[in-house]
């Protein structure tokens, strides 16, 4: 699994920052297996959540994330044709620590349902020290 980052188990990120993004490939066998079809997922709804992995406090809960479609499958072969992405915004990143987090995806209208990403696992995040801290005016 990519999680955008270095280290394919954890996503990093420094505290007090919003980049880079959490990327989850929505991978080909993945939707196989749980019979995810194209046209579930044209019409869905995309949230993401974390809790802190030693307190079970939720520090992230239920905010819009987005659901990316590559449509140029022939010009990039190797992406994935779905990637869920959630943007940290700076409060989400005060708190240095470990944390859970998850995707959750609605399908609505006609093939009605909701899956959770990953199935069997969570992606672990990082959220590090970091020594600067800017300001913009």
């Amino acid at each position: 699994m990519n999680y955008s980052t270095f280290n394919s188990k954890y996503f990093f990120i420094k505290k007090n920052s919003t980049l880079p993004e959490l990327k989850y490939s929505l991978i080909q066998q993945v939707r196989e297996k749980y019979d995810i079809t194209d046209d579930m997922l044209k019409n869905v709804g995309v949230t993401f959540s974390m809790v802190d992995a030693e307190t079970g406090i939720y520090r992230i809960a239920n905010v819009p994330a987005n659901l990316v479609i590559n449509n140029k499958r022939e010009e990039y072969p190797d992406e994935e044709r779905y990637t869920l992405i959630y943007r940290f915004k700076l409060k989400d990143t005060r708190n240095v620590g470990r944390y859970y987090g998850e995707f959750v995806i609605d399908m609505l209208g006609q093939n009605c349902g909701k899956i959770k990403l990953p199935v069997n696992d969570y992606i672990n995040i990082i959220i590090s020290d970091s020594y600067t801290k800017t300001t913009v005016i």
